[in-house]
């Protein structure tokens, strides 16, 4: 049932984004056809700017839940020692599931969700962390909420030894994870270098030497444009790119 609800959320999602990329391409329709004298070539343009800006509002909403999800899951391991460690002294489940909702990051505020849902909402706790489960797509989270699960429906016999191996493990992926990215990021602090540095020198030498011997004319305004405009807008691209290779965990 719950399945079946998030995937009529999304069908209407996507009816939504449709038609707002259907009334922004019969905008552009009319504009192109303001500065274009053949209709279907405007029409094909509109059509175009319609499918890239319907490409745009599917694909952003899911690289955020995407990301939203790895954020969570870098945050998991540290809010599963604690709870190991509140189980081990023997608090309530429900007391656990609320001083967890009270860390300020992202995976406190789905364990806030799930507190008022078992409390404020009358769901079950087990259906509350199924909806936490169902919200965040990782196979970490539902490794976890399947053994919240077990170790609620435990009672007092619970203990927090579980919880507090399946930490160790997830940190010790993540350890594996940075020590990974340790050895590429050499290779692209290299590729930044000569980004920014050596490919600006080398166009200038080729510039001076093509002028001279090659016959190769750069007008000033050109040689303006690429050095202050066209070599930071590389080196942006480059840093964003190391951005994008970082893991989510190392930048939160």
């Amino acid at each position: 049932m719950r399945i079946t609800k998030i995937g009529i959320l999304q069908s209407q999602e996507f009816k939504q984004n449709a038609l707002k990329a259907t009334l922004f391409s019969l905008f552009a329709w009319l504009s192109f056809g303001l500065f274009l004298d053949e209709l279907a070539v405007s029409f094909l343009f509109a059509v175009l700017f319609g499918t890239t800006l319907l490409g745009i509002f599917v694909y952003l909403p899911t690289m955020q839940r995407k990301r939203h999800a790895k954020i969570v899951e870098g945050q998991l391991p540290f809010a599963l020692m604690n709870i190991a460690v509140e189980m081990n002294l023997g608090l309530k489940f429900e007391k656990i599931l609320k001083n967890a909702s009270r860390q300020d990051n992202e995976i406190g505020k789905e364990f806030k969700k799930v507190f008022l849902e078992a409390t404020k909402k009358g769901a079950s706790v087990q259906e509350a962390l199924m909806h936490f489960c169902e919200r965040i797509d990782s196979l970490e989270v539902k490794r976890a909420i399947a053994l919240f699960v077990s170790v609620y429906e435990q009672g007092q016999k619970a203990s927090g030894e579980s919880v507090k191996m399946l930490a160790k493990e997830m940190l010790a992926k993540q350890r594996a994870v940075s020590k990974e990215f340790s050895g590429k990021l050499v290779v692209y602090s290299l590729l930044f270098v000569a980004v920014s540095a050596i490919v600006p020198a080398l166009f200038q030498s080729f510039a001076i030497v093509g002028s001279m011997v090659l016959n190769l004319t750069f007008t000033a305004q050109q040689i303006f444009l690429i050095i202050v405009i066209g070599f930071p807008l590389v080196d942006l691209g480059a840093l964003y790119y190391i951005k994008l290779k970082t893991p989510i965990f190392l930048r939160e």
